[in-house]
């Protein structure tokens, strides 16, 4: 299997009201290291993560490819939507690491999954192509049924 984690993350109701766009983690496999270690270090004892602009410490190189970001205090990923067509798919990876990350939002962009593919940074656009070309739908579904909900979610 080439998608190794997964983590579903929803806007909560009490975050709606936030300037940036939050997400909770609200079920996961729980355990891609980088985003437990963000949960365990939360007062709310799981991972989360803006959905924001891109910051002006990024690159001209970055802000001109990329369309927004994920962070938490510190920046986890640009996040790249390469299609028209399907806007709710999108592909990064995770800063620091050589693992890539694809997106799936919801149409609504009230949710998000992120799937961990660990050490294929370097191959974040092929993956996104099989993304795209729904090659991957398979495993996506077993890492879904895998996940887990969270026990401290509201």
């Amino acid at each position: 299997m080439i998608l190794t984690d997964y983590y579903r993350l929803e806007r909560l109701a009490e975050f709606l009201m936030n300037r940036t766009p939050r997400f909770d983690c609200k079920a996961s496999t729980g355990e891609y290291p980088t985003f437990e270690d963000i949960a365990r270090k939360s007062r709310v004892k799981r991972f989360f993560c803006y959905y924001n602009g891109l910051p002006n410490s990024f690159s001209e190189n970055a802000k001109n490819k990329a369309e927004r970001c994920i962070t938490n205090t510190n920046s986890i990923s640009s996040v790249f939507i390469p299609s028209l067509d399907k806007q709710q798919l999108g592909y990064g990876d995770v800063k620091g690491t050589q693992d890539a990350l694809l997106f799936v939002f919801s149409p609504d962009y009230s949710s998000m999954e992120i799937f961990v593919a660990r050490g294929y940074k370097n191959n974040q656009k092929r993956l996104f192509n099989l993304l795209y070309d729904n090659e991957l739908v398979e495993e996506m579904h077993i890492l879904r049924n895998r996940a887990v909900n969270q026990v401290n979610s509201k």
